[in-house]
């Protein structure tokens, strides 16, 4: 009995409506797909935008700066969820000008709060009290771009993004297997419905 409906599951020769059925399931899995996929592109070419220009901060002027004010503060989303944000303000001379900034590096940066750092978890602002002397990255060619970290201690890599970095790799590479699988069987379905159609 089992090996019967196994046969059926693996027949091409669908009817009509059954193909019709399956074809507006591909459509949908396709057009989910490419959705998936350009969602994934932008997550990870902003992410790698941001990691490569810590890198290359690296190279930025060091000078000395002071952190002006510094705190937490929560946000409540839409989804009920609080969202808290670390917002860092310090001062730094460069070349006998004054500047402020309030980035600590460029992968812990929120532009939606306009905040250093912000995410579901609670951040400390104790590292930064006021009045505190900071070594502080200046850009040489804009000087008002300053981070506080640079290089690999500026990236935002936790226990989190250790967990997800793999599954952003394993989950596609199982969901193209799947597709293949449904795409060569969609296929099949569509010749054997040609063939009946011109016998």
């Amino acid at each position: 009995m089992g090996g019967q409906k196994n046969d059926v599951a693996r027949d091409p020769n669908l009817t009509g409506s059954q193909m019709i059925l399956f074809t507006f399931f591909m459509f949908v899995f396709w057009a989910g797909t490419l959705l998936f996929i350009i969602v994934l592109s932008f997550v990870l070419a902003d992410a790698v935008d941001d990691a490569r220009a810590d890198l290359d901060a690296r190279d930025w002027t060091p000078v000395s700066g002071t952190i002006i004010a510094s705190g937490v503060e929560s946000y409540t989303e839409a989804d009920g969820n609080t969202t808290y944000c670390l917002r860092i303000e310090y001062e730094y001379d460069y070349e006998n000008e004054t500047y402020s900034g309030d980035m600590i590096s460029h992968s812990l940066h929120s532009s939606t709060y306009d905040a250093a750092d912000c995410g579901s978890g609670r951040r400390n602002a104790d590292g930064y009290p006021p009045g505190e002397p900071i070594t502080v990255y200046v850009n040489p060619n804009d000087p008002n771009r300053a981070v506080l970290l640079t290089g690999w201690s500026a990236l935002d890599i936790g226990l989190k993004e250790l967990i997800l970095y793999p599954l952003v790799i394993i989950i596609p590479l199982v969901w193209i297997r799947i597709l293949a699988h449904l795409t060569r069987a969609y296929l099949d379905s569509v010749t054997a419905l040609i063939r009946r159609g011109t016998e």
